[in-house]
């Protein structure tokens, strides 16, 4: 029966296809059409569709004229070349017909006038989904976030027709045309943006610049950048929690008066997530935001370079303690020679390191460490905090800068140590950025003591270190036997999965399910492929079971970077802290973008029984 209702579409369909003719459609004005002939389908095919871009184009030529006064470009070409940028997202399904006539082929590409009005009102939908994207980005100073969703919707808006008469209602209720309100907003970023010298260090031949950057008094919580070195333009740099870094080799330094940076705001290595986006972006002309192009005096007293040695690195600014809390305590020098020593190496790059400082845990992290990438420690941004959970001593946190030789990207991180009750070290983990650890210790002692806190706040420094480290062991460990994980946009009804019930009622969208042995199976081959790989967790919102059970769900926003690919997702785990010595995720979900209604998969989507 199925077989027999698929028959009477397909022969109705061709029915209807049949009793279109190349002449009705081309004598009826509610259609666009294209068309070519040639000794080939593919090449009639393909020539047919571009004459019906240019077909589109003719009848929007007009309304590129404004985009047209700011380039140097003819509005034909102009116009070609955006609307090409519709073609393989809306155009590639356009109906078609086909003819043989003797030894050519005959094609008409069409397509209803009202589908080219819904393309262009999807395209202005998105522009204006980036821009909210790029305000709420702003307001968390998350300002690469910001310029990168703001630069998008631009592009798109240069792409559409309408772009002089599309309108946005800011988050005061005023509504304003787009256009303006996104150049407004680029010139409020870099107007509030403060970029200074915080420190100057000539350590192994290497004078490194740290930075501090930050937004209306906040730090910048994401930004990416390179500098001129007096030569060329440096690899990209990623900056964290308003700390970054230039260096400069030998006496390259010594040549110039200003630190020349370029703010990143394009992001064209991150498009594919987006292929409007890409289309775009490969256009010829792209609008350039000069103030994105910032000079740093490098000339003023208090910059002038400090010559030490690596010892005072370690201790010019470590032995800060913090008292805010009874968890809190005096630490032995017996930890803080090891750090000094520890640190000395990472410094000098040692071979040879003293093996009974570590536990065999705490070798393997300082091991995996050092090899990720090149390994720098960076002048200490702040205070550093000495925190005692039950018989462990959590060290809080040392800058480092990891590059990479066959990539251009350097990333900052924050390194936390981990000691046990013998002063050795235990565990070596990639600290979350200060926003995220903020929302979790605001929340009330309700929700969780502040243990509890330090030991969420430690179990996702751990999670987020073992994917960037290549940590399969921890994985595997920390993942139950039974887990549900699931890749994808959403979820479909299962089974009970170890008595984890998911509650999700849509039983006819696309899903991908691993069990644990596939997905470890699946990281291993995706961390054999990469040189690198780092993870950027924000937007973090941690809920809890009622009862006595120590059940958590962590949603999250996850910024995936390697070395062949990067993505922004939503990440959800069901934690189970009972066992606080082995915390174990029974749910993982990975989707692209969120539901329909704004939420991400959370505790409510799954039963525990």
């Amino acid at each position: 029966m199925k077989i027999n209702v698929l028959f009477f579409l397909i022969f109705s369909i061709s029915l209807s296809s049949i009793a279109q003719t190349p002449e009705k459609i081309k004598n009826n004005s509610d259609y666009i059409w294209g068309e070519s002939t040639a000794s080939t389908l593919e090449q009639a095919d393909q020539f047919a569709l571009k004459d019906l871009i240019s077909q589109i184009s003719t009848n929007v030529e007009s309304s590129f004229s404004n985009i047209i006064t700011e380039i140097n470009e003819s509005i034909e070409e102009y116009t070609q070349s955006a609307i090409n940028t519709y073609s393989n997202i809306y155009l590639k399904n356009a109906k078609r017909i086909v003819v043989e006539k003797r030894k050519q082929i005959y094609v008409l590409r069409y397509i209803e006038k009202d589908e080219v009005d819904k393309m262009f009102e999807s395209r202005k939908n998105k522009i204006i989904d980036y821009t909210k994207l790029a305000d709420m980005a702003e307001k968390d100073s998350r300002i690469g976030d910001a310029l990168r969703y703001y630069y998008w919707a631009l592009v798109l808006l240069n792409s559409h027709p309408d772009a002089a008469m599309i309108k946005y209602t800011t988050a005061e209720n005023i509504e304003i045309g787009i256009l303006l309100y996104i150049q407004n907003q680029f010139d409020k970023i870099f107007d509030n943006l403060r970029i200074n010298v915080a420190d100057t260090i000539n350590c192994n031949n290497t004078v490194s610049y740290t930075l501090d950057i930050n937004y209306k008094g906040q730090a910048v919580a994401n930004l990416d950048y390179v500098y001129w070195n007096g030569t060329e333009f440096s690899n990209t740099y990623s900056i964290k929690d308003g700390l970054g870094v230039v260096d400069f080799f030998n006496s390259e330094s010594n040549k110039l008066d200003n630190l020349h940076l370029k703010l990143e705001y394009t992001y064209f290595g991150r498009s594919h997530i987006d292929p409007e986006v890409k289309s775009v972006l490969e256009m010829a002309s792209l609008p350039r935001l000069k103030k994105a192009e910032v000079s740093i005096s490098l000339t003023q007293p208090e910059l002038k370079i400090k010559k030490i040695n690596e010892k005072q690195l370690v201790y010019n600014k470590m032995i800060t303690i913090d008292t805010i809390s009874s968890n809190l305590f005096d630490i032995n020098g017996e930890i803080k020679a090891t750090l000094s020593i520890v640190n000395q190496w990472i410094v000098n790059k040692s071979q040879k390191i003293d093996e009974t400082l570590f536990t065999k845990q705490g070798l393997d992290s300082y091991n995996k460490l050092i090899k990720y990438g090149d390994a720098r420690i960076l002048s200490q941004k702040g205070k550093i905090d000495y925190i005692r959970i039950n018989d462990e001593i959590m060290v809080r946190s040392f800058p480092m800068i990891f590059s990479f030789p066959n990539n251009n990207k350097a990333f900052v991180e924050d390194i936390v140590y981990l000691f046990n009750s013998e002063g050795k070290i235990s565990n070596i983990s990639f600290a979350l950025s200060d926003g995220a650890i903020t929302d979790i210790m605001e929340k009330s002692e309700r929700f969780a003591s502040l243990e509890e806190k330090y030991f969420l706040i430690n179990f996702l420094e751990n999670y987020k270190t073992a994917y960037s480290l290549e940590d399969i062991s921890f994985i595997e460990n920390v993942f139950s036997d039974d887990a549900l994980i699931i890749v994808g946009t959403v979820l479909q009804k299962y089974e009970s999965v170890d008595g984890t019930i998911p509650k999700m009622e849509n039983q006819n969208i696309k899903y991908v399910r691993y069990s644990k042995e596939q997905y470890i199976n699946h990281l291993i081959k995706a961390f054999d492929s990469k040189e690198y790989i780092n993870l950027e967790f924000e937007d973090n919102v941690i809920n809890k079971t009622g009862g006595e059970d120590k059940i958590y769900g962590i949603q999250i926003t996850q910024n995936y970077y390697s070395s062949n690919y990067s993505d922004k997702g939503y990440l959800f785990l069901m934690l189970d802290l009972n066992d606080i010595s082995e915390p174990k995720i029974y749910v993982r979900t990975w989707q692209p973008d969120k539901n329909d209604d704004g939420s991400i998969f959370g505790l409510e989507h799954f039963s525990i029984k």
